[in-house]
Parts: structure tokens; C-alpha cells; sequence
């Protein structure tokens, strides 16, 4: 072997000895179905560009794989190392989460001011968990109706003697609305409604379609109200074991992530409304003060329990929401930039 070979094959080997390799496959866990939009959109615009990068993730799966309130607690003890979730599935230990939901500033202003570094702190503090990512951001949420709701003085919906079905996303508004309300899963809403045990419910405006509600439904009350607080979150020793180089790819992306989720998210909903319209459902539209007003109720009543539940409060809000700001979902090229 001629010495200037043996020199190219000592130095090929010195480079495989140093280049950094990945300590393990990571696994990752969304806490929806897969079948679900929001699920898909994390596989599309997360998953798949982190394996592309070189980032080794493996999807193990949904709801099969354990249940989506014992999902935080999973990701904790090192059952899985990422998980895709609602910030609902934390509000027992993490109640902050809220903040996102009724927040009307997005992730990179969020990045900017401060806020997303309290958040680190909280959930590395009360969930023992690395906060990576705040996908599918300006989905949002309106409220659907099989009847003609009252109009009160103030051009409000007066939803007194209605009953709603209702998470802890909706109960706030539903209630200070007038209602009463129910959780059912979301699986036998159709049927509530078509024997008359709720007259509506809350819902994101991007999944109505792909479960057949529109067919139960005659009418969506808008302006849409929160944003869908949909987190990526890390095992604390699972993210330590990355070498630098993959945890900066991570954070590259994520960041990437909280926009192209949004772009890919939206042309689903621009999908969904030609269906949903398509079906007969009518816009209940309020405008100017009363528009205003039903906002302001949905946001202030979560940003009510959450003062009752969080230390944070105070620190957030300010960071967080804008008393008076459009609904970020209105303008789609100024929401990306918040």
C-alpha cells in the first residue's frame, strides 16, 4: 500500500472516529390521533424535516399508544422522548398553557419579548419538560349551533337555557355566555345533537369537516376566538444525550416549524370552509362592538382562571395578549410575522 493511500485511509478514519453520531433513535408520540389534522400537520412539517436533517425520529404512534392525559406524565419518565400535544393535556400540572390559547401574539413576537423563555422555565420547572416548539399556532376555534341563538342588547349571543358541549377550551366562554354545559367525546357529539342533548359545541376551524359535524350543524358564530396551543415537548435527558449540533438543528427547525405548520394548516381550513359551506352551514357574523365584546369575553375569561391558578399570570399576560389586536387568524401574512 503506497504511503499516500495509507495517509487518505488513516485520515478517512480519524473523521468517522470524531464525526458525531446519534447516542439512539428518538421516539416521538403525538398525544391526538394521527388521523387527526393537527397530528399530521406535526408528522408533516416536523417529523419528517428533522429526519431529513438528520435528526433520527421514529413516530410511535397516538391515542394507542397511551392515553392522551397520561401523555405528559409518559414523556416525563423517558417512556418516549417527544411528544406533540395540546397544552390541555398539561393544564393539570402546567395551567400556563392557557396563555397560549388566549393569547393574540404568536410565537416569533413571543421569542422576542421574553415570553417564550418563561414559558421554558415553567415547563422545564412544573412538567419536567424541554419546550421546543408551539406548532399549528393560528388554527382557531368558533362556536357551531343547530339553532338560531338570541341576540342580546349588546349584539351578543345569549346562550341562557342552551346546554353546549364543552372542554375546559370552551366551558369559560360558553358560561359567561349563558350556557350550561357537558363534556362528551368528541366522537358522540353528532348524536347529542341529533337527540337534542346539546344544541352545539366549540371547535377548532380545522377539523369539523373531517369528522362529519357540518352535517349535524346549521350554524358557525364568528369572528373565531383563541388559537390552538399545540406544544412540541422534549424528555429533559433525552434532549441532554443529542450533541450540540442536533439540539441546534432541533431549535432551527422548530422555529421553522411554527410557520410552515401554519401555511400548511390554513390551506386545510380554506378546504374545510368550501365544504363547510357548501353543506348550508350559515355565518352568524357579529361586527364592530359586539364582534369586539364576544373576544374580549372568551380571552378575559381564561385569562381570569388562569391568574387564580398561575404565579406566572402577570408576568405573561402583558407579553402575550394586546387588549384591542384583530384576531391573528385575519391576516394570515401579519400573523406570521408575530
Amino acid at each position: 500500500m503506497s504511503k499516500r493511500i495509507l495517509g487518505t485511509a488513516v485520515m478517512a478514519a480519524a473523521a468517522l472516529a470524531v464525526a458525531p453520531v446519534q447516542a439512539k433513535e428518538l421516539g416521538a408520540v403525538t398525544a391526538l390521533q394521527q388521523t387527526n389534522t393537527l397530528a399530521k400537520s406535526f408528522l408533516e412539517n416536523f417529523l419528517k424535516p428533522a429526519n431529513k436533517a438528520g435528526v433520527k425520529i421514529k413516530y410511535i404512534g397516538g391515542q394507542e399508544v397511551v392515553p392522551p392525559r397520561k401523555a405528559a406524565g409518559a414523556l416525563k419518565r423517558g417512556t418516549f422522548d417527544v411528544l406533540s400535544a395540546p397544552t390541555a393535556y398539561y393544564i393539570g400540572t402546567v395551567p400556563e398553557g392557557f396563555a397560549m390559547l388566549a393569547a393574540n401574539q404568536g410565537p416569533s413576537a413571543m421569542r422576542k419579548n421574553g415570553a417564550w423563555e418563561i414559558m421554558e422555565e415553567v415547563y422545564m420547572k412544573k412538567a419536567g419538560a424541554v419546550l421546543l416548539a408551539w406548532g399549528e399556532n393560528m388554527t382557531s376555534y368558533n362556536t357551531y349551533l343547530n339553532m338560531m341563538p338570541k341576540m342580546g342588547a349588546d349584539g351578543v349571543p345569549d346562550l341562557t337555557g342552551v346546554k353546549m358541549r364543552a372542554t375546559g377550551t370552551y366551558r369559560p366562554l360558553f358560561r359567561a355566555l349563558g350556557a350550561s354545559t357537558i363534556n362528551i367525546k368528541s366522537s358522540e357529539i353528532f348524536t347529542a345533537i341529533q337527540r337534542g342533548t346539546v344544541a352545539g359545541f366549540g371547535f377548532p376551524d380545522v377539523a369539523v369537516v373531517a369528522i362529519g359535524l357540518h352535517k349535524a350543524i346549521k350554524y358557525r358564530v364568528t369572528p373565531n376566538y383563541y388559537q390552538t396551543n399545540q406544544v412540541v415537548t422534549v424528555n429533559p435527558a433525552s434532549w441532554k444525550a443529542l450533541s450540540s449540533g442536533d439540539q441546534k438543528k432541533l431549535k432551527d427547525l422548530a422555529v421553522k416549524y411554527e410557520t410552515t405548520s401554519v401555511i400548511w394548516m390554513e390551506k386545510q381550513r380554506v378546504k374545510e370552509e368550501k365544504q363547510l359551506k357548501a353543506a348550508g352551514v350559515k355565518d352568524i357574523a357579529l361586527k364592530g362592538a359586539a364582534a369586539a365584546k364576544y373576544l374580549d369575553i372568551a380571552h378575559q375569561e381564561i385569562w381570569k382562571q388562569l391568574k387564580a391558578k398561575s404565579e406566572y399570570h402577570d408576568k405573561l399576560k402583558p407579553l402575550m395578549y394586546v387588549p384591542g389586536k384583530p384576531n391573528r387568524q385575519a391576516d394570515l401574512g401579519r400573523a406570521l410575522r408575530d
